[in-house]
Order: structure tokens, then C-alpha cells, then sequence
């Protein structure tokens, strides 16, 4: 293995982890610690949802009968193709079908946006003008690219907090179970600054939680 490169293309969670629309937050204590006499140390984490950090969203997240982290298999989280698509973004808008049109490889099963707002991660300009995803892309990655099995991007949400109405749309049309194609899952507010070229494979891994509708995520990308 020492001729791999692997790089972290996740945020690392903890209490100042910006949420969508600042609303929920990470907690930890420690209920026990050898500095106090303990015989060990102890942490207890509490997730005011499961949808925070870099996260992923499945088709249950929307749909009651989507699938869920548990109902996909093991070998789902593996993606063998990544790409990566440049997109400089400094405001709240719309990525559309025609920004795609013509670079994407229909090869890939995991496709990455870096719009560059992960400079403003840390800054109320994070989740308060953050860009969004429109309701088309979901709906035509799915019929022209059915290799691409998640999209992942480095801002906080699908949903900009300016676009809620077509936010939610957007999330539909990526996770409908009953549209055509396959679903994509979505992997909001990646890390995506170390991201090199040479990355074609990665892993993607959830929490395992029985029936979840989404998790905090590690993705680890190598080449």
C-alpha cells in the first residue's frame, strides 16, 4: 500500500459543525475521564439529526418506501470511477443541467462538484448563501449516466437556503425510488480542497445504522 495516496474528503465533525440553516448541532461530553480518577475515557455524542457534516442522503430521507444505509450492499460504497468537476461559486445559485452538458464521463459512479464554498465554511455565508442543485440535474443524471450512483459536492446542502421550494424538488428528483432510473445518493458538504486529479476510486462509509435514512459520512479517496 505505500505507493497509495489516500486523502480525507470529509470535514471532520465537532460542536462548531455549520448545519442546514444553522439549526442543529453536535454535543459532546465526556462522562468519564482518566484525569478524574476514571479507569477510562469516555465520550457521549449526541446528533441533534444525522444529517450533519459531511453526511449522505438516501432515498428514504424523502420517499418512505426509499431505501435506507442498511437495505444497499456492502460492495455500493465502493466507487471505482470518481470524478471531479471545477464549478467556481461564490453566491447562492442554481448548478444546472447546462453547466454539466458535456463533461461528464459515463464511466463515473462518483461524481464531485467543487464550487470552492468550502472557504466560507465557518462564516454564517456557509449556510446562508449557500448554491444549490436545480430539480433537472437529478432527473437527467439519472437517464443519461446510470453508472453514477452518488453525488457528492463541497457545500451544505442540495437545497440552497435561497431555493427552498426547488431544494426539495431536487432532493426528490435525485432520490425518487419510482422515477426512471436509478436513484443517486447525495453526499452534502465534502472536503474537497485536497481532491487531485490522479483520485479515481473511494470509499464512502456510513455509520451502519439499522434503516437509516441518512448518516454522517467518511470518504476516503485514493489513487
Amino acid at each position: 500500500m505505500k505507493d497509495k495516496l489516500f486523502i480525507l474528503l470529509s470535514h471532520i465533525l465537532n460542536p462548531k459543525t455549520p448545519t442546514y440553516g444553522n439549526r442543529d448541532k453536535l454535543t459532546i461530553e465526556e462522562p468519564s475521564r482518566i484525569s478524574e480518577g476514571s479507569s477510562a475515557n469516555s465520550s457521549k455524542w449526541i446528533f441533534s439529526t444525522n444529517h450533519m457534516g459531511t453526511h449522505i442522503d438516501m432515498p428514504n430521507h424523502f420517499f418512505e418506501g426509499g431505501m435506507t444505509i442498511t437495505d444497499y450492499p456492502v460492495s455500493f460504497w465502493y466507487c471505482n470511477n470518481v470524478q471531479l468537476i471545477d464549478m467556481p461559486i461564490t453566491e447562492a445559485v442554481l448548478i444546472k443541467k447546462t453547466d454539466l452538458e458535456g463533461k461528464i464521463n459515463p464511466l463515473t459512479d462518483l461524481l464531485l462538484i467543487r464550487t470552492g464554498y468550502e472557504n466560507y465554511r465557518g462564516t454564517n455565508k456557509y449556510w446562508e448563501d449557500n448554491p444549490g442543485v436545480s430539480e433537472e440535474v437529478g432527473f437527467w443524471l439519472r437517464k443519461s449516466f446510470p453508472n453514477i450512483k452518488m453525488l457528492g459536492f463541497d457545500f451544505i446542502s442540495l437545497t440552497s437556503l435561497k431555493f427552498r421550494d426547488e431544494g426539495k424538488k431536487a432532493h426528490r428528483a435525485f432520490l425518487d425510488p419510482y422515477a426512471e432510473g436509478t436513484p443517486v445518493c447525495i453526499i452534502e458538504d465534502m472536503s474537497l480542497q485536497q481532491f487531485i486529479s490522479d483520485i479515481q476510486q473511494a470509499f464512502v462509509t456510513p455509520m451502519m445504522v439499522e434503516k437509516a435514512n441518512g448518516s454522517p459520512v467518511n470518504v476516503l479517496g485514493y489513487k
